[in-house]
């Protein structure tokens, strides 16, 4: 259990710091739900969008296009019949 300092600090306890894996200088996002506060970690580099995706999974080999894997799709399917 913490208590609110009369700074309005509030320690988090080890266990969620360690849970969440947080570190110092993390920014962190409080909302309002109802009577309680919720709080979550502003992690900007764990989010991503669709097209990073080679990026994130380190993929060197050429780009293709959205109808070649479709095509690559319908042969290994009909292959595999």
């Amino acid at each position: 259990m913490s208590t609110l300092s009369i700074h309005g600090d509030v320690h988090i306890p080890d266990h969620l710091i360690h849970a969440l894996d947080l570190k110092p200088g993390v920014e962190l996002a409080f909302e309002r739900q109802g009577d309680a506060i919720v709080i979550r970690p502003l992690v900007a580099s764990k989010m991503s969008r669709v097209e990073d995706g080679p990026n994130i999974l380190a993929y060197k080999g050429a780009k293709v296009t959205l109808e070649e894997m479709d095509d690559a799709i319908a042969k290994g399917a009909a292959k595999s019949l």
